[in-house]
């Protein structure tokens, strides 16, 4: 599976539906009258590039409607990654009588259907799509964005009373994308960015080390994936803090594969770092899935519990998800809070669990 996917893809656990949100699955557009309106999942099960991700979503999907009150009906319609099969799977679940259809599940199928822009009952994509152009009524966001996490991770900086940063980064898109997404919000909240570094050979690492021993920056954000976390944290002023998003947390434990990251702040879902958790237990786990797949298969249990929530009709949803506490404050996006975790003895952990 592309490493990128994922990243192609409010603090408060009560949240209110909009009106408009609501409303748009009660719409009788397209519905035959003899049928009970039905949950359309529709996944790229039919991409080689995506399938994994999408069975994963689809089984999660699944797991949640288990439990769900007056189990809705669930359908599956299966698109490759194209954006005319996506649309033309999509206008199927309408006619067919879909009152609420959960996907697509890639950027380019958010945003082909953004474009499309005839939306005519509820629509949960799992991603964004491209560009800030306004998404049409009643197609909302809900995902696992990476650079949400970056913009999360800034407030829960300031909010522990920090205000200079370094910001060091790999050197690929994704890395740098989140670097400026935490910076965005790190400069609105009113922080400060003494340096921003990027990863290079061994030898630069060391140029690295040297360069932040003086810092007077109160900690650093990461923007690397785990691998790369390993690598770089023995270089890092290790006088100073560092924070990151779940990228660093890719399901590898022990001591000693993860000894370097072992007091690394970073955002999870509880689905990962909170095991325990009572939203979290009741719904089965499924052996043999890779870390990355699991949080597909999270994001489907809740992806399909808000659908299920809406197409009962209900105004006032308390969720707090396997994802992290699911909120919408209004617009088009759904907001995640992801949980604080932190690496205690080479596992990722939650931060509130772990005092």
């Amino acid at each position: 599976m592309p490493a990128g996917l994922r990243a192609q893809f409010c603090f408060a656990s009560l949240a209110l539906l909009s009106p408009a949100l609501c409303a748009a699955v009660d719409d009788p557009a397209s519905r035959p009258a003899d049928e009970r309106p039905f949950i359309g999942l529709l996944l790229p099960l039919n991409a080689p590039d995506f399938a994994r991700a999408a069975e994963a979503v689809r089984l999660g999907c699944q797991a949640a409607l288990v439990f769900a009150e007056n189990r809705p009906a669930l359908r599956v319609l299966r698109t490759d990654a194209r954006p005319e099969s996506i649309l033309a799977e999509y206008q199927i679940a309408v006619q067919s009588g879909a009152g609420v259809i959960v996907g697509p599940l890639t950027r380019s199928g958010v945003s082909a259907l953004a474009a499309e822009g005839r939306v005519s009952v509820a629509t949960l994509a799992l991603n964004v799509a491209d560009g800030d152009a306004p998404l049409p009524p009643r197609l909302y966001t809900f995902g696992l964005s990476v650079d949400a996490e970056a913009r999360i991770v800034a407030r829960m900086a300031f909010a522990r009373g920090l205000r200079e940063a370094v910001v060091v980064q790999a050197s690929n898109l994704l890395a740098k994308r989140l670097g400026r997404a935490f910076a965005d919000e790190w400069f609105a909240l009113g922080g400060r960015i003494s340096d921003i570094r990027e990863l290079g050979s061994r030898a630069e690492l060391g140029e690295l080390r040297r360069g932040l021993a003086d810092s007077q920056a109160q900690f650093t954000f990461l923007a690397a994936e785990a691998d790369q976390a390993r690598t770089v944290r023995p270089y890092l002023n290790n006088q100073m803090p560092v924070f990151a998003t779940s990228q660093v947390n890719d399901g590898k434990t022990g001591p000693l594969v993860n000894s370097d990251l072992n007091g690394m702040r970073f955002v999870d879902m509880p689905w990962l770092v909170q095991p325990d958790h009572a939203a979290v237990m009741i719904y089965p786990r499924l052996e043999g899935f890779s870390t990355e797949l699991q949080r597909f298969y999270a994001l489907g249990i809740d992806s399909c519990r808000i659908a299920s929530g809406l197409l009962s009709g209900q105004q006032r949803v308390s969720l707090d998800g396997v994802t992290g506490k699911i909120s919408y404050h209004g617009g088009n996006a759904l907001e995640r809070q992801p949980v604080q975790a932190v690496f205690r003895d080479g596992v990722g952990v939650s931060a509130e669990d772990s005092r």
